[in-house]
């Protein structure tokens, strides 16, 4: 049995769950969805594209190597993806912030091709989680009068990858919902007899507060598509006890929104408040 079908077998278990395809952080199994996606008459091409493209982790994950690997070489010319142009190519290794992106985009940006080294350059511009060995490898080009590791690195002195960010909204609309009366701590937002969970954000995100609280906030959702909601600590302090990072990626699954549309139940930007204040953990 491939480990696709088992993944099929795991999405039709999961679906009665009511839960998504669980995204893929296996590299064995990103090299199965590659070889189908390279096979142009493969019955599965089709959503092996969507799982590579949309349902892959990102980060230092061996799914992104794997993933990060194919894309290079679409960018490099030594695979022919229809629907991944090199363009496309740069675009999602731009958003997998970190790890093995990092070092194609470095490869290819101290690389001998110049179109490809400039175009490497700018998505490596946004770029913020780089290890030493990356400076080092920047460091080393730069002495060697690479003129694109310099521009790397000035762009990095200036802070591009902050100040040239979007703008954010000018007015956020909001609408309320009182979380619980007094403080909130991390445990009702991610509790800790759920810790198992916690490396799938989507199941994990099922145990925050009360699935009664869950249905009411995507009401609230339903009803004032224009506002978000913001969870509330009435007369309290919202995020106190233990720095959870969990409860807080719980309350973005809820009320936030999506950090990346090819990354996954990863969302940023909740709006929080607490009568008394707000735990560090949120800020």
């Amino acid at each position: 049995m491939s480990l696709y079908t088992t993944y099929l077998e795991e999405i039709a278990t999961r679906k009665q769950q009511g839960l998504h395809p669980k995204p893929i952080d296996d590299g064995a199994l990103v090299a199965e969805l590659i070889e189908q996606i390279r096979d142009t008459g493969n019955e599965h091409r089709e959503a092996s594209l969507d799982f590579f493209i949309y349902n892959t982790l990102p980060g230092t994950t061996s799914a992104a190597g794997v993933k990060a690997a194919f894309l290079k070489q679409i960018i490099l010319g030594e695979a022919a993806v229809a629907e991944i142009t090199p363009d496309f190519a740069f675009e999602l290794l731009s958003h997998m912030k970190g790890g093995p992106s990092v070092e194609v985009l470095l490869d290819l940006a101290l690389g001998h091709d110049e179109a490809i080294a400039r175009q490497a350059a700018e998505v490596l511009k946004t770029q913020v989680f780089l290890y030493e060995a990356d400076i080092d490898r920047l460091k080393e080009a730069y002495e060697d009068d690479n003129a694109v590791a310099k521009e790397i690195l000035e762009s990095y002195a200036k802070a591009e990858f902050f100040t040239k960010l979007p703008d954010i909204d000018e007015e956020i609309k909001v609408v309320t919902y009182i979380a619980a009366e007094g403080d909130i701590s991390t445990d009702l937002l991610s509790p800790g007899a759920e810790a198992h969970s916690r490396a799938d954000r989507e199941l994990h995100g099922k145990c925050m507060i009360t699935p009664e609280a869950q249905d009411e906030i995507v009401a609230l959702q339903k009803q004032h598509p224009e506002a978000r909601v913001m969870l509330i600590a009435e007369k309290g302090t919202m995020g106190v006890g233990s720095s959870r990072m969990s409860g807080v990626n719980n309350v973005a699954l809820w009320t936030g929104k999506q950090a990346s549309p090819y990354v996954p139940f990863v969302n940023i930007a909740p709006v929080v408040a607490g009568t008394n204040g707000i735990s560090p953990i949120f800020l």
